[in-house]
């Protein structure tokens, strides 16, 4: 089988090229990638990884990395700005796909858009398949089956502002992260304002502890009730890791730092959102610097509450890890369940809308994509008669 990763040179897309080449399923993987020298250090790394140099803005360079490909798995972001043209090209090719797109309104447009495309074309499409979204959906769907009613499915999250990331991550946390965002609330779509509403506390496993969080967003608000049947309420929510980050970037929002529409600079046109994208890091560079203890890596829990038979009850699911094993290992799996069979239905699915969950938990743990995992449950105690 051979896999081609586009990104493969990046965070998240060379950590998904070492995983699946040490998998006897795949026996060629291709590196698609802007990035030359990154690429041909990781292809030093293995007989089974290739490079081929692309332009993911050109179909005609996306089309020549799918040669012969069986799957394809897109870590190029922002996913807003790029994942209709590749998921576009892959399904013109009759290849598979996966990818860790975190863009509410891109998924929203790709299942959407592309569904019928796919079950034309005979593929299976599964978008947003890394750690949140991906794994929290496919959690929510294995602990929702447990329960005979489903009220609430709650996504909480907290990534540390130490760990390194990609490019994309800044505009993604700008696009998604701030400003109106969707939540489900009492059955219907409603909007909040994206790290000041719904101010909550959270408990995270250590080294993370309690923690504020408030709503963000992410696709797992607007996948989770087309799949759960009778579902009220559903939100993600979380914050950063010093909790100084997120007042930061309220601060470079109220100054109007994410505005796409270009002023003169000295003769240069320049987007105050491409400059606030490069000076995040800056930010959070001197973060850092005035902190200290600051753990690496996140956290994510599922909270989801319902009843079983006639009891409330509900199941938590957390654990931590890094952005670059907790993402780029659920895309991993997700792909070795399609190309092994292990996943058949055709077309354009959230994670929990085609992937059995306990068959993936299994394999996803077996791959050591996160470290410990906590599972808890809460429901009434009762008299024995």
């Amino acid at each position: 089988m051979k896999a081609v990763v586009f990104g493969g040179a990046g965070v998240v897309g060379s950590f998904a090229v070492k995983c699946l080449s040490t998998i006897n399923t795949f026996s060629k993987v291709i590196i698609a990638d802007v990035d030359e020298t990154k690429a041909k250090q990781i292809k030093k790394t293995s007989d089974k990884i290739d490079y081929i140099k692309i332009d993911v803005m050109d179909n005609k360079s996306l089309i020549s990395a799918l040669k012969e490909a069986d799957i394809a798995i897109n870590c190029v972001g922002p996913f807003y700005k790029f994942a209709p043209k590749i998921i576009n090209a892959t399904i013109a090719k009759g290849i598979n796909y996966v990818d860790v797109c975190d863009d509410y309104d891109t998924t929203e447009k790709l299942l959407d858009d592309y569904n019928k495309k796919a079950i034309d074309a005979g593929v299976t499409c599964i978008i947003g398949l890394g750690a949140s979204p991906g794994l929290t959906n496919i959690i929510a769907a294995f602990a929702s089956n447990q329960l005979t009613t489903v009220d609430s499915i709650k996504v909480y999250v907290t990534r540390s502002i130490e760990e390194e990331a990609g490019g994309a991550i800044p505009y993604h946390m700008m696009h998604c992260w701030l400003g109106e965002i969707p939540i489900f609330k009492n059955g219907r779509f409603q909007k909040a304002r994206g790290l000041i509403d719904g101010e909550e506390y959270a408990k995270f496993p250590e080294p993370f502890g309690q923690s504020a969080v408030y709503y963000f967003g992410h696709p797992e608000t607007v996948t989770l009730p087309r799949y759960i049947k009778g579902i009220k309420n559903v939100c993600c929510k979380g914050s950063f890791f010093p909790a100084e980050f997120r007042d930061a970037l309220l601060q470079l929002q109220s100054l109007g730092l994410l505005s796409e529409e270009s002023i003169n600079v000295m003769g240069q046109q320049i987007k105050p959102l491409d400059f606030t994208a490069r000076y995040i890091d800056i930010l959070r560079k001197r973060v850092i610097s005035k902190s200290k203890d600051i753990p690496s890596g996140g956290s994510v829990m599922v909270e989801v509450s319902g009843k079983e038979d006639s009891e409330p009850k509900t199941i938590r699911y957390a654990g931590t890890s890094h952005m670059r094993e907790g993402t780029a290992t659920p895309a991993v799996v997700g792909a070795k369940m399609i190309v092994e069979g292990d996943i058949k239905k055709l077309g354009v699915y959230a994670p929990e809308g085609c992937i059995p969950p306990e068959e993936f938990i299994m394999n996803f743990l077996g791959n050591k994509g996160f470290g410990d995992v906590w599972f808890t449950v809460t429901q009434k105690m009762e008299a024995l008669s």
